[in-house]
């Protein structure tokens, strides 16, 4: 018998679904995939039954992979990823064996799915599902948002080292954080970086990178936040406070 790890493949992965977990008596199933041309039926029904193959109990982010065989006897393999704070589960189909690359697209994809702007995971998963693999031995490489980030030149520009690592480490304590700039598009940025500085971590807090005055409230929450207040924002709660502490 051959191997059953099929030659010639084009693409890092065949894939992505997202998935519902079971509820009652509805089986779990797939609310997205990409690219949307992928049209294996076999394959996608088999999915939801790896995705949720027994009632979950776990408490931390688990991956696992799968293995479905075709009437070829080649292999495709699956990756999933749990998260135990997240209401779905998502999967990545493909043909490579690469068990360590693939759980770590899986945590960059489950950051995307979180970010503010909703086209962000789309272009990740195409440009990855376009970029060439390269040959055996050589790197494989993904440019992504031209290779910049410019929230995080922003958040360069505006906060010095020092400050920085006291964000950071304020994070990691899960303290209230508050940013203010009277530049809306410095305010999100720098909110956004600091989110994106603790990657693999996610702030499970409230996080609202531009306050709104209707939402002034949120600063007294007694639970951690991480918050950017707009300057003029900012210094009608100073007024405020001093108000209600007279």
């Amino acid at each position: 018998m051959g191997s059953r790890i099929r030659e010639n493949v084009k693409h890092f992965f065949e894939c992505f679904c997202e998935l519902v977990p079971p509820c009652q008596d509805k089986e779990p199933w797939i609310i997205q995939q990409f690219p949307d041309k992928y049209k294996d039926e076999e394959v996608l029904k088999s999915v939801p039954k790896f995705a949720y193959p027994c009632k979950l109990e776990n408490d931390v982010i688990e991956h696992y992979s799968f293995v479905l065989t075709d009437l070829e006897s080649k292999w495709t393999f699956g990756f999933c990823r749990h998260d135990p704070k997240a209401e779905t589960a998502i999967v990545v189909l493909s043909y490579l064996p690469w068990h360590q690359a693939f759980y770590k697209f899986l945590d960059t994809t489950a950051v995307l799915m979180h970010s503010s702007r909703t086209e962000d995971l789309r272009e990740f998963l195409t440009a990855v599902y376009n970029a060439k693999l390269g040959e055996p031995g050589k790197k494989f490489t993904v440019s992504f948002n031209r290779g910049e980030s410019r929230n995080l030149t922003e958040y360069f520009n505006a906060v010095d080292a020092q400050n920085m690592m006291i964000i950071f480490a304020s994070m990691l304590y899960e303290r209230r954080i508050i940013f203010v700039s009277k530049k809306l598009q410095r305010l999100s940025a720098c909110a956004q970086s600091a989110n994106d500085i603790i990657y693999p971590m996610i702030w499970q807090h409230i996080f609202i990178p531009v306050l709104p005055m209707s939402l002034i409230d949120y600063l007294l929450a007694p639970i951690p936040f991480l918050i950017g207040v707009p300057e003029e924002v900012f210094k009608v709660i100073y007024i405020w406070q001093r108000i209600r502490i007279d």
